[in-house]
């Protein structure tokens, strides 16, 4: 998206007033006018006339948890918003906040695409350390106060397969060569960009992903949820997986046939897995991934670092200089396409 200068746009922010990280947007250039904030039709109808609602340019909608903004409140008030151009999302995933009015529109959407990355990159290492150094015997035989040396295994030498190479898996492969690993990534887009060729050796194709995960000692998933990604890491891909393979899943859990991956687990046809994410969030109390020994597993958080939402704001600040001085949008996302 790219537009002439502007010298003032009106903005929306969709948060709950109260969130700490809106005192970046104290850095927005000027000519910016934060004309209302708030989460809900009701709150923002008390701070925003008919007039006022259609002079809104550009809406951000940001926050975590009870901060958030909502996509359902923002599908409610969405047809006053006759001015807006451009509405930008402070968190990567799209899957709550598309809906079919926003997809339709000319709205130009984007999405904080890379604030996440390395946080995600370090958690898959992370994971894929846990199980190569098996850390829960390491903390049995401490609690067991036993004294009990045993081979440990390097991830030197090792194939990682990154399924979804994009922003976090590009900075989860970056990373995993640091370690010596060689890597073998899948995506839409088969071609190897040339500042990936010294960290990628292979690229394959979605309807290849039975093969990667044959290849690889450790599959990351790092993929978008849309509709052509649902349950992409089917329970054939996950029943190519060598006897000793881990998958971990940093992306989203409905990416995922969850039933399967349960089953190979349960029946130690695989290593193990490292979950942030599930089909499910909250994880159900009665789901069988909260008892198994072999399953390294996290509330949905291994991105939440003190500064990711500061940094996501950093982010739209950048957006909004750019946007007013008429430069193209960072991470202008396809909004049929989900991501």
């Amino acid at each position: 998206m790219a537009a002439g200068k502007k010298d003032s746009i009106n903005l929306l922010v969709v948060a709950n007033p109260a969130t700490p990280e809106l005192c970046v947007l104290q850095k927005l250039p000027p000519g910016v006018n934060i004309v209302a904030t708030g989460q809900t039709l009701a709150e923002l109808s008390q701070q925003l006339s008919d007039e006022q609602w259609g002079s809104i340019d550009v809406m951000l909608n940001c926050g975590v948890g009870k901060n958030a903004g909502k996509r359902e409140d923002v599908q409610e008030f969405w047809g006053r918003l006759t001015g807006l151009q451009w509405l930008h999302s402070a968190s990567a995933g799209l899957e709550h906040l598309l809906f079919p009015e926003l997809i339709d529109s000319p709205v130009v959407l984007s999405n904080a695409k890379g604030v996440y990355s390395h946080s995600l990159a370090e958690y898959a290492l992370t994971c894929c350390s846990w199980f190569a150094k098996d850390f829960p015997r390491l903390l049995a035989a401490k609690a067991a106060r036993s004294w009990d040396p045993y081979d440990v295994e390097e991830l030197r030498g090792k194939t990682l397969g990154v399924v979804g190479y994009g922003d976090i898996g590009r900075a989860t492969a970056v990373l995993a060569k640091a370690f010596r690993m060689k890597v073998v990534a899948l995506r839409r887009n088969t071609t190897l960009a040339e500042a990936d060729k010294g960290v990628v050796e292979k690229i394959y194709a979605p309807d290849q992903i039975t093969e990667l995960m044959s290849v690889s000692d450790y599959v990351v998933a790092s993929t978008p949820y849309t509709p052509a990604t649902d349950k992409l890491v089917s329970a054939a891909a996950i029943a190519a997986m060598k006897p000793n393979g881990v998958f971990i899943n940093v992306g989203r859990g409905k990416c995922v046939d969850e039933e399967a991956l349960i089953d190979a687990l349960q029946n130690r046809r695989i290593r193990g897995a490292g979950l942030d994410v599930f089909a499910t969030e909250p994880l159900p109390a009665d789901s069988p991934l909260w008892g198994l020994p072999n399953v390294f597993m996290s509330p949905h958080n291994a991105d939440r670092t003190k500064e990711f939402q500061f940094e996501s704001m950093e982010l739209f600040v950048q957006n909004v200089e750019r946007y007013m001085s008429g430069q193209e949008l960072m991470n202008v996302c396809d909004k049929r396409s989900g991501y």
